[in-house]
């Protein structure tokens, strides 16, 4: 194996996945995230589009 190749670049397939996985822990976290007073907790729709809002940003901050 040659140490100065670079890794094939990912498929869209690796980045999708990558994506379910980033949205799948954020999800996670805000299922079981605290209930602040007096703030309404999102929808499980609600929740779904933040949760790939957040992975979107994680994948953007893989770029950087």
């Amino acid at each position: 194996m040659n140490a100065t190749a670079k890794p094939d670049a990912p498929t869209a397939a690796d980045t999708a996945a990558t994506r379910d996985m980033f949205a799948a822990h954020a999800l996670a976290a805000l299922i079981a995230g605290p209930k602040l007073a007096g703030v309404p907790r999102a929808d499980m729709d609600g929740m779904a589009k933040q949760a790939y809002e957040y992975a979107d940003a994680m994948i953007k901050a893989r770029a950087r």
